[in-house]
């Protein structure tokens, strides 16, 4: 790698994709060091997926699932497409489909040329919606910046960026929560208020961006089916009673969680039965 007082001035506008050189690891190949997006604003929020190997698809431009490890854009000119089709999958047969589900509106989708030679091939999206389709995700999205082009078969790094959180009042707004594979995802950076509604067991919670301290609050709203919830181990509750949530049709609980160890453990209170 060259000495930092050898590499050359970044082009403008950056597009997140510039690699921070590292003092540890290396090698010849050019692509040593962390994506500059990684470090968060302004190039957005927390990074769900991090340089994930995938496969450019150029083969058709249908609504399809591209097959394994594959991505696809709408358009037989990448850069001119308003959807992407991502396998839920990628190269390295790791599974990508709760990453694409958390997703969220306003996040970032990247893609670069992950041999030497291509490592100026890259193009980064913005993201209007996500759709869940059968084996592999639909992005509705709109080009924000690119270089180079890909072609048929080229072996690319995907990353997935949610949007930048706001600061101030924005920790006043509302986010809904919406279960992926039974697992709540309660990310503290987009604010204090979230709710739940789900439509089947909940069997897991994760939470991200969370500070040294917080406290979040979550409206459980209950199916008109009935359904559980499980609480994690790092839920302490009064008197080491877990709370229940109620069964009736549209039940409205109240759930309130303070961390005062950045997620460690979190203090947990339960109260039931709000008026809808």
């Amino acid at each position: 790698m060259a000495r930092l007082s050898e590499l050359p001035p970044p082009a403008m506008p950056l597009s997140g994709l510039e690699l921070i050189p590292v003092l540890q690891g290396g090698g010849l190949d050019g692509n040593v060091g962390m994506p500059i997006l990684s470090i968060g604003a302004p190039f957005g929020g927390q990074v769900l997926v991090m340089r994930a190997p995938v496969l450019a698809d150029m083969t058709a431009t249908a609504d399809a699932d591209p097959g394994a490890g594959k991505v696809r854009w709408n358009h037989a000119t990448p850069t001119s497409a308003t959807q992407i089709f991502i396998d839920d999958v990628d190269e390295a047969a790791e599974d990508l489909a709760a990453a694409l589900a958390a997703l969220q509106p306003g996040g970032f989708l990247y893609f670069q040329g992950r041999e030497e030679e291509d490592r100026d091939n890259w193009q980064k999206w913005q993201v209007t919606s996500v759709t869940d389709a059968s084996g592999y995700t639909k992005v509705s999205c709109s080009l924000q910046l690119s270089n180079g082009a890909f072609a048929d078969g080229d072996e690319l790094e995907m990353v997935l960026q949610q949007p930048p959180p706001s600061p101030g009042v924005d920790r006043n707004i509302v986010t809904a929560a919406v279960p992926s594979a039974g697992v709540v995802p309660i990310d503290c950076a987009l604010g204090d208020y979230h709710t739940l509604a789900p439509t089947a067991a909940v069997t897991g919670w994760s939470f991200t961006n969370v500070p040294p301290a917080c406290s979040i609050l979550v409206k459980f709203t209950q199916h008109s089916t009935p359904v559980t919830v499980a609480w994690p181990a790092s839920f302490r509750w009064a008197a080491g009673t877990d709370g229940v949530v109620s069964t009736g049709s549209g039940a409205i609980d109240m759930l309130a969680l303070t961390t005062f160890d950045g997620g460690a453990t979190w203090l947990a209170t339960l109260a039931n039965g709000f008026a809808p």
